[in-house]
């Protein structure tokens, strides 16, 4: 005799506690650029050192953790994992930001985050541009630098401190940064959400502005529609700018 089927996960339906915590830490060993220790993992996860370490050793069955003379790192299995996830994103941001740089007229790159650091992964180049030769794929700068980082953060929860071009990237759903990155050049960049409060990527256009102390021919405050800052200035937050996919909706199935 069987006993009731179990009823489908509803979206309100709190996460199963041991499932939740051990993604989390895995999460949390992912993201440091050190091994870490039991103790410093049961600190950061707010949970004793028993639960842990049994969280622990049930990733390294499965090779997704390893422990090293150091601490704990992320193991083979998740490093090939990710190694395949990269190429899939690859594969399939590459046409869309093809699309965007023809139809825009200017260098437009994906970024995806590593860390505290954001990635170039994938760049399409425009002959006419002084900034086709800066985002390169590989490249890597710091997530707070630069319209791309703060795309990205600006769809985490706020976080006291934090610099203001995130809350305002959060609030009108795109991020504007110049000379921050590489001089002479600025980004306007919107976040590729998979989730509420998680961004797996930022798309982003590179166009060249002012360098300080430079003269100005014709002095303006308000850019041209035509350019990307113009573009991003005028587009309701609702809205995406043209070929530049909406922060709110654009997600990766």
């Amino acid at each position: 005799m069987t006993g009731p089927a179990e009823d489908p996960p509803s979206p309100g339906r709190p996460p199963v506690q041991t499932l939740d915590r051990g993604l989390r830490l895995l999460e949390v060993i992912a993201l440091s650029d050190v091994p870490l220790t039991l103790a410093e993992l049961s600190q950061q996860m707010g949970l004793h050192r028993s639960i842990v370490y049994r969280l622990l050793r049930t990733l390294q069955d499965h090779h997704l953790v390893a422990h090293t003379t150091h601490g704990y790192v992320i193991g083979t299995r998740a490093q090939s994992l990710g190694r395949r996830t990269l190429p899939m994103l690859q594969r399939i941001a590459k046409p869309e930001i093809a699309k965007l740089a023809a139809r825009v007229g200017l260098t437009s790159f994906f970024v995806v985050r590593d860390g505290e650091e954001a990635v170039t992964l994938v760049s399409v180049e425009v002959e006419s541009t002084r900034s086709r030769t800066v985002y390169s794929p590989g490249d890597r700068h710091p997530l707070t630098l630069g319209s791309p980082g703060i795309a990205m953060l600006s769809a985490e929860p706020q976080l006291l401190g934090e610099r203001p071009e995130i809350s305002r990237a959060r609030a009108s759903g795109y991020a504007t940064t110049r000379n921050e990155v590489v001089r002479g050049l600025g980004t306007v960049s919107a976040p590729v959400v998979s989730a509420p409060g998680h961004a797996v990527a930022a798309v982003s256009i590179a166009f060249t502005v002012e360098l300080p102390g430079r003269r100005r021919s014709r002095p303006s405050s308000t850019p041209p529609a035509s350019s990307p800052a113009g573009c991003a200035r005028n587009c309701p937050p609702a809205r995406s700018c043209p070929g530049l996919t909406d922060s709110r909706t654009a997600r990766f199935a």
